[in-house]
């Protein structure tokens, strides 16, 4: 049997990685977008425009970091957070209205298809993210690889083959 450290180098972003993709427009309302992230399951998506093409990135954290600087903006100078239950960290009822394009991340961290893991690994923690976004030679989201899917990539090697982690 191979060493789970050599499965692991020879395996390549398109053996763990998500697809198809959920994706969100960046017309569509922040709230309609918090619809498509509960009804999917997930936690973030590339935002594409109106030809497919990934412009940014939507996550929990940009709503979470819009209503953290709504509560810094009502206590003035003063910056202190107070832990807030999940269901308030997503409520959309200030900014339900306003275009997922105003709110998304616009830095996309993308990688190739046939990229080595461990490459993908490394930018994900210097980039300090946590999914890496997959396109095609158009720029169009063609599949995600998350920290879970590296997680399952890492528990995978001890006992899959190297050509397809289950998942």
């Amino acid at each position: 049997m191979k060493e789970p450290q050599d499965i692991m180098l020879r395996l390549r972003v398109e053996d763990v990685m998500s697809c198809p993709v959920t994706t969100i427009s960046s017309n569509n309302t922040m709230s309609e977008a918090a619809d498509i992230l509960c009804h999917q399951s997930v936690t973030g998506a590339p935002v594409v425009d109106e030809l497919g093409r990934c412009v940014g990135v939507l996550s929990g954290t940009d709503f979470v970091h819009n209503k953290a600087s709504e509560i810094d903006g009502d206590l003035g100078s003063r910056h202190v957070l107070t832990q807030p239950s999940s269901k308030e960290a997503y409520r959309t009822e200030d900014i339900g209205h306003n275009l997922v394009r105003y709110h998304m991340s616009p830095a996309v961290q993308t990688v190739d298809r046939h990229a080595p893991i461990p490459q993908a690994a490394r930018c994900m923690c210097q980039e300090h993210v946590h999914r890496l976004i997959v396109v095609d030679k158009q720029g169009n989201p063609c599949g995600i690889l998350t920290s879970l899917d590296l997680i399952a990539a890492v528990i995978g090697s001890n006992i899959n083959s190297p050509t397809k982690v289950d998942r």
